[in-house]
């Protein structure tokens, strides 16, 4: 009787993992396989060696190819989690595989061609960018060459599967607002041009109001800006050097890798918004 029991005891676990994976497997598959709008905004693009370079810069201040590896042929992001493999896609494939549009939809929504989300875009910034950025990023990629795939495609294990299933993996396109699409154009005014950078480029670590994000450490900016001078502000983003004469574990190497390739008239508007930002918060 007792042998029977245990028995009994037994197939129940079984029974209740095997639920908690069936579960898991269609609640992660619904996450990848549901389709989000795709708003159309046509790009107009026209591959002239100016907008060519830069695309080519933007792509490199935006950090492209932090996750799509060196020369964007694609890179595994994420591995090791029981069979979780994702993967950031070559985009010199991709560029001249998808339309202007869709490759526009990818960068500002996060989705496929068929709508369903690339995981792990950082679509919810990039909605901010221009639409004379965006147009520049992808005539720059559609200028290069394809070249061979370095990295494979993305594959979903069990973990995988249940951080995506509970929302630990970021979906983008799940949280877009469709309203903060960015402008027509890149703004000249030194102010709005410093409010445009700051909400593309700084509010990926230091969140949408700037105030810093206690998952990252990253302080507030508004609070922070206090403590530099115009020259000392300029001077951090050439080298990365701070005023206490040292530079931080997280900031430093991104100006070294992408910031730096900011202008003097970029750093400087940043600065000024900055120091106006308060009325805003």
């Amino acid at each position: 009787m007792r042998s029977g029991t245990k028995w009994a005891s037994a197939l129940a676990v079984v029974g209740l993992i095997g639920l908690g994976i069936w579960h898991i497997e269609a609640a992660s598959q619904a996450v990848l396989t549901r389709v989000y709008a795709r708003p159309q905004h046509p790009l107009a693009i026209t591959p002239s060696a100016q907008m060519v370079g830069a695309g080519h810069r933007l792509v490199r201040i935006n950090g492209c190819s932090a996750c799509h590896g060196a020369g964007d042929t694609g890179h595994v992001v994420l591995t090791g989690w029981l069979g979780t493999r994702l993967v950031a896609p070559n985009l010199t494939v991709l560029a001249h595989r998808l339309s202007t549009q869709q490759l526009a939809a990818a960068i500002r929504y996060g989705v496929k061609p068929d709508g369903r989300p690339l995981i792990s875009m950082p679509a919810q910034r990039f909605l901010r960018e221009s639409d004379a950025d965006v147009a520049a990023m992808i005539a720059y990629l559609q200028s290069r060459p394809a070249k061979p795939d370095t990295a494979g495609s993305t594959r979903w294990g069990l973990i995988g599967r249940a951080m995506l299933a509970t929302g630990l993996i970021p979906v983008a396109a799940a949280h877009l607002r469709p309203d903060e699409r960015g402008p027509l154009n890149t703004p000249v005014a030194p102010l709005a041009l410093g409010r445009y950078l700051t909400h593309t480029q700084c509010s990926a670590c230091h969140g949408r109001h700037l105030s810093g994000e206690a998952d990252v450490d990253s302080p507030d900016l508004r609070f922070s800006i206090k403590h530099y001078s115009l020259a000392a502000f300029e001077s951090f983003f050439r080298t990365g050097i701070g005023q206490l004469g040292h530079g931080t574990s997280t900031m430093t190497p991104l100006i070294r890798r992408r910031f730096h390739l900011l202008t003097t008239a970029e750093v400087r508007a940043i600065y000024f918004y900055l120091n106006h930002s308060k009325a805003e918060g």
